[in-house]
């Protein structure tokens, strides 16, 4: 579990990245970024958020009672 302050650092931080490597390709013509660091990108965020989010207590649908 990340605590929710770091978890929005790490995002807005990786976010602001995202967009200058998205932007530089129009900006400097030579530049040519790998499709794959988008997954990458999409990986962290996806990951900080779901590690962000408090754990509701176990079954599909958020409730203990439903564990068996």
């Amino acid at each position: 579990m990340l605590p929710r302050p770091l978890a929005s650092a790490i995002i807005v931080l990786v976010s602001v990245i995202w967009a200058a490597n998205f932007v530089l390709q129009f900006i400097v013509p030579e530049y040519h970024p790998d499709v794959t660091l988008n997954g990458v990108f999409m990986a962290i965020v996806g990951g900080a958020l779901a590690l962000s989010r408090k754990d509701s207590g176990g079954g599909p649908h958020g409730r203990k009672d439903d564990a068996p």
